[in-house]
């Protein structure tokens, strides 16, 4: 991005301290600038998490938001600290393992995540990427345009699955890639490559909803 994404951050965290002040229990930032891999075209993925949160917060968090440089490309995840305390321990997984924190502390922000939380964030992730695979390739009249979004969320299921597998937490593709092997290689491969996909002939479009949708299923019966 032109301004730089350290600039970039260091004004929006001036930004928001300045806003709420000792209300800010913690900002992050997740997605591919987190893990050092975004491109020109990558959003700006953002934690924001308050003491409590309201109509009037986001408000005064959609201006701040709104006058950063290039602020098409902010977006992410804004809440209130007991939400988050009572929030789905599975969907948890990724918040608390994908941010990089920039100010305040997760300490007493998250519960303390257990063996099963990470089970069902892969069976959930998993049944949820069969239902939009099957969905797709049924419906859709050119399946293959959407092949590229359905790639992306295999990179956060095998996130999970290769904690639950070793308690190692890998933040980027390539890393994760090196210690992957089978179908789960085959997948991120793919998942990697996933703009590709959108101009699949239909025999390679055929054989990718094959592929996807068997590793889901399997999934589904990890326990």
């Amino acid at each position: 991005m032109n301004l730089g994404i350290e600039n970039w951050l260091n004004q929006f965290i001036q930004k928001c301290t300045a806003a709420f002040s000792d209300r800010l229990c913690l900002i992050g930032l997740q997605g591919s600038y987190g893990r050092g891999e975004a491109t020109a075209d990558s959003d700006i993925d953002m934690v924001v998490i308050l003491d409590t949160l309201d109509t009037n917060d986001l408000k005064v968090y959609r201006e701040i938001a709104s006058s950063m440089p290039e602020s098409e490309k902010a977006c992410g995840f804004c809440c209130g600290k007991q939400e988050l305390l009572h929030w789905p321990r599975y969907d948890l997984f990724q918040l608390l393992h994908d941010t990089h924190v920039l100010y305040g502390s997760t300490a007493g922000l998250f519960p303390p995540l257990q063996p099963q939380d990470v089970q069902d964030a892969i069976h959930i992730g998993a049944a949820n990427l069969y239902h939009a695979a099957c969905h797709s390739y049924l419906y859709d009249k050119a399946p293959a345009v959407k092949l590229p979004s359905l790639y992306k969320g295999t990179f956060f299921i095998l996130q999970a699955l290769h904690f639950y597998r070793t308690q190692q937490y890998i933040s980027q593709k390539q890393e994760l890639l090196a210690l992957l092997s089978g179908t789960d290689a085959d997948i991120l491969v793919l998942c990697i490559n996933r703009h590709k996909t959108a101009c699949y002939s239909p025999a390679e479009t055929e054989a990718a909803y094959q592929k996807l949708i068997a590793w889901c299923s399997g999934l589904l019966t990890i326990s």
